[in-house]
């Protein structure tokens, strides 16, 4: 109990802020994905949307046992449901062979949300 933050305003804020710029974080990680090669872009910008959604679930951590941890984990179990629908644009692309659209980048984030809605859904249904 000694290391948490005693103010619970702070860490609502701090919340907030790590929620918002893993929101946006997220979203850059798209038009990182669309970059020209296709290649070290879409892994780039894979690793900027592990990065978004890491910060999105940090600012649940922080208030996980505060009243405020509802909203936040609907904002996380948003984010996440978003980014597994993802998985079905990059099959569907692959299945149509569209060479405009990272389809790697797609397919395997849509993987890492579907994966990572069903363990928090578990996880904050359990607690």
């Amino acid at each position: 109990m000694a290391t948490q933050v005693k103010l619970p305003i702070l860490r609502g804020m701090a919340s907030f802020v790590l929620i918002l710029a893993g929101s946006v974080v997220s979203l850059a990680s798209l038009a990182a994905a669309s970059g020209m090669g296709r290649g070290p872009q879409s892994l780039g910008g894979l690793v900027i949307a592990v990065l978004g959604l890491s910060l999105m679930f940090a600012g649940y951590w922080i208030i996980r046992e505060m009243d405020g941890a509802l909203l936040a984990a609907v904002c996380v179990k948003l984010a996440l449901a978003v980014g597994s629908s993802f998985l079905v644009v990059g099959l569907f692309a692959l299945l149509i062979a569209f060479d405009g659209s990272p389809i790697a980048y797609f397919i395997v984030l849509g993987c890492i949300c579907t994966a990572g809605y069903l363990k928090f859904h578990a996880y904050t249904r359990d607690h």
